[in-house]
């Protein structure tokens, strides 16, 4: 029984020592995953300052449309240009937080299956070491 048990426990030290990989291989994976969400995030605050920055030019222009008398109808055309693009904004701005969203997801996806390999690796190593605790104790009852 001894020569089973041995080679129990070899079995559960190599499955700990590839499933210990997998935990490495999950780990970076999360950590990438979290630098793409961190990356998205960036891209929504930039798409958020850059319409903010929009709104504050649209009440620059409006102003000179008010007070340029003259030349008021060429900062109309402007407005109307500026205001064109607004919309090319707010798409940008939906697009950003879209992608924003599921690199969100994909992040806690790595996360959970982080966690999923860390249990099976714990587990892999508790049973190698019952599996050990056997072997030695089946030495000491030949003895």
């Amino acid at each position: 029984m001894t020569c089973g048990a041995a080679r129990e426990a070899e079995l559960w030290r190599v499955l700990a020592k590839v499933r210990g990989l997998r935990v490495r291989r999950k780990l970076h994976a999360l950590a990438d995953a979290r630098r793409q969400e961190r990356r998205a995030a960036a891209v929504v605050q930039a798409e958020v300052a850059a319409l903010a920055r929009h709104g504050e030019e649209r009440a620059r222009v409006l102003v000179f449309c008010r007070h340029e008398q003259r030349a008021g109808g060429r900062w109309y055309a402007t407005l109307r240009a500026h205001d064109a693009m607004t919309p090319v904004l707010r798409q940008r701005l939906n697009d950003a937080l879209q992608a924003h969203e599921l690199a969100r997801q994909q992040a806690g996806e790595a996360l959970r299956a982080w966690q999923i390999e860390g249990a099976r690796h714990d587990d892999a190593k508790a049973r190698g070491r019952a599996a050990l605790a056997r072997v030695a104790s089946e030495g000491r009852e030949h003895d």
